[in-house]
């Protein structure tokens, strides 16, 4: 990249999650304005903490805030996923943070960020749609000064992970989903087509990044508990990494253009549907999976 690009990383802290927090972190071509936190992985209390203390831990002296979201999505309630994510969400233990939750919270800190620079910030999202949803909600002005989302998220030509249709993300708020799909910002959609490509495996362990940093010990540690506590799994997908290496190097993914459209209702709840063609999202179906863990590995080791 020949600049830095503006980025608030949207996010529900989560294994994978926190990988990508850290790769985000040690990215010299991103700008980190902020962070946000919904619930999903894991309770909104404890997707914020674990920002937190992730934020704390690495991002030493930097002033990263971190803004507080949504509890709930649309409509119900998260259902949370502590049996993938282990116990807090990241399944390995963080000193407490000293530092505090930003006094905005997340849809007032989103709408600022992105009108403080019109068309010169995207939004990485990580989790469910629920806070970006609301921030776009009757705000046209922000609507425009989004230059771009890129939404981990979906399962357009392949099978879904929490039912045969759904990925989970999506899943957790397919209102919300919708609402931003159909907004008109330019969203990169980052789903299960490529994210499944994409992967550590348990033998590259337990060093799947070197060195002595912050970032790379936690990271070998998050890695290591995951697969202790799930020893029939072979691989840690890189779900949330890829966001952040595509948001960093675009040309990772090849995409077509399309409408998509989230079933809400019945058994394909979260299904997403592409009509492909024109349209404001990018459906992301081909990635350059070596690169990827390069990238992912690069940039933790660091």
């Amino acid at each position: 990249m020949n600049h830095m690009q503006r980025v608030v990383i949207d996010t529900d802290p989560g294994t994978d999650d926190a990988l990508a927090l850290l790769m985000a972190l040690n990215s010299p071509d991103l700008r980190i304005e902020g962070i946000t936190t919904v619930g999903g992985n894991a309770t909104l209390a404890d997707t914020t903490d674990n920002a937190l203390r992730l934020v704390d831990h690495v991002a030493v002296g930097r002033d990263v805030p971190v803004a507080v979201g949504a509890e709930r999505p649309a409509h119900g309630s998260f259902s949370h996923a502590y049996h993938i994510h282990g116990a807090g969400g990241l399944g390995v233990d963080l000193p407490a943070a000293s530092i505090a939750p930003h006094r905005a919270d997340a849809v007032e800190f989103l709408r600022d960020r992105a009108l403080a620079a019109p068309g010169r910030t995207a939004v990485i999202a990580l989790g469910p749609l629920t806070n970006v949803a609301a921030a776009l909600d009757g705000r046209p002005d922000v609507a425009q000064a989004i230059s771009e989302i890129l939404v981990m998220g979906g399962a357009v030509e392949v099978s879904g992970n929490v039912t045969p249709h759904a990925e989970f993300n999506i899943y957790e708020d397919p209102w919300s989903a919708n609402d931003v799909f159909a907004s008109g910002v330019p969203v990169t959609l980052i789903g299960l087509d490529v994210t499944h490509k994409t992967a550590l495996h348990r033998d590259g362990g337990p060093r799947w990044f070197e060195g002595t940093s912050r970032a790379a010990l936690l990271a070998n540690r998050i890695l290591s508990n995951s697969f202790r506590e799930r020893p029939d799994v072979q691989e840690f997908y890189l779900h949330d990494p890829l966001a952040v290496a595509a948001a960093i190097e675009p040309e990772l993914l090849t995409h077509r253009r399309a409408q998509v459209a989230v079933e809400t209702d019945g058994e394909e709840r979260g299904q997403t549907v592409a009509s492909y063609g024109d349209g404001p999202v990018k459906v992301a179906l081909g990635v350059d999976a070596v690169r990827v863990v390069e990238v992912v590995r690069s940039l933790i080791s660091n």
